[in-house]
């Protein structure tokens, strides 16, 4: 398996839009983390919209029918043969649409003027873009949450209490963009108490969703123990937990709900809302910088190579 790079994320303690909004009790917590992370960056999709296939075959028609048409690329012309045709596209490819949004400002241009408004198409127009960035959204959101509950929850059917990891240290979770490709982060210790603190301060310890639906929310479920596996704190229901991670057990006031949790088959956490993609890109982009301020300094080669690859952790 090919080596991806590895950044450690922050979160900012003054900003509402980082940290963690709510957990969600879901059916199926990944347990083979490379298995379930990775079957979510090898399917392929064709739920594009109609719209999409139709600006794609909008737009090779022209072409085909004015063969003076000097615009675009093959991958541009690839792009809109497999969307009118309703192929499966690769998450990849998905990503390259998703990118292709910083073209949006010439998608107005006539096809018989210039090149933006037919490229935009061939691309899917703007249904096609549009769609593709919520894939990818819906692709992060799938590969991160499947990677954050590795270790179902356990349960004490007399006092009706579940207590399972919310967040473990040090542990890669795959993520995916379209500039940069496959990368893990990881969240360190320090930053871990971070999360739970800013949780408590900002007052969320009690929101509870069902498989990641803010319409499905858990009634009368309350955490009522919280801590960080460390030196003070073991967790004797994990004993092998890395040091830094965060555990916290519900109490499940209705007694018709905890029936439910048993017979519907809840088997663990899953955490929503760490960060707003916005606010993790931006830190991507400082190690981009930093790499590309390395790359084209003086340092000699090899002081170039060790430090990028430092950075990367590779």
């Amino acid at each position: 398996m090919e080596k991806l790079p590895v950044y450690y994320l922050e979160i900012d303690e003054e900003d509402m839009k980082s940290g963690v909004d709510a957990i969600s009790f879901v059916y199926e917590p990944a347990t083979q983390m490379e298995w379930s992370m990775f079957s979510v960056m090898t399917d392929t999709y064709n739920d594009y919209p109609k719209s999409a296939s139709e600006n794609a075959c909008r737009a090779l028609k022209f072409r085909d029918e004015n063969p003076k048409v000097d615009c675009g690329t093959s991958v541009g012309w690839r792009r809109a043969n497999q969307l009118c045709n309703r192929d499966k596209i690769s998450v990849e490819t998905i990503g390259r649409m998703a990118s292709f949004k910083r073209h949006q400002q010439h998608k107005d241009v006539p096809y018989d003027e210039g090149c933006g408004g037919l490229m935009w198409d061939a691309w899917g127009g703007t249904e096609g873009v549009e769609w593709a960035i919520r894939k990818m959204e819906w692709v992060n959101h799938n590969m991160w949450n499947n990677n954050m509950s590795k270790v179902e929850f356990k349960t004490n059917d007399e006092k009706r209490i579940i207590t399972a990891p919310v967040m473990l240290a040090e542990t890669e979770i795959l993520r995916y963009n379209p500039s940069i490709g496959k990368y893990f982060v990881k969240f360190s210790e320090e930053t871990i108490m971070k999360m739970m603190k800013k949780y408590f301060k900002d007052n969320k310890i009690h929101r509870v969703n069902e498989e990641h639906d803010p319409t499905r929310v858990a009634k009368g479920v309350y955490m009522i123990e919280s801590f960080i596996v460390g030196d003070r704190t073991k967790s004797e229901l994990y004993p092998d937990l890395p040091k830094g991670s965060w555990v916290a057990s519900f109490y499940i006031e209705d007694e018709d709900y905890w029936e439910k949790i048993k017979k519907e088959g809840f088997t663990g956490f899953s955490l929503e809302g760490f960060f707003e993609e916005q606010y993790e890109m931006e830190m991507i982009n400082k190690v981009f910088n930093t790499v590309k301020n390395i790359v084209f300094s003086n340092l000699p080669d090899n002081d170039k190579e060790e430090q990028i690859k430092r950075i990367l952790g590779l």
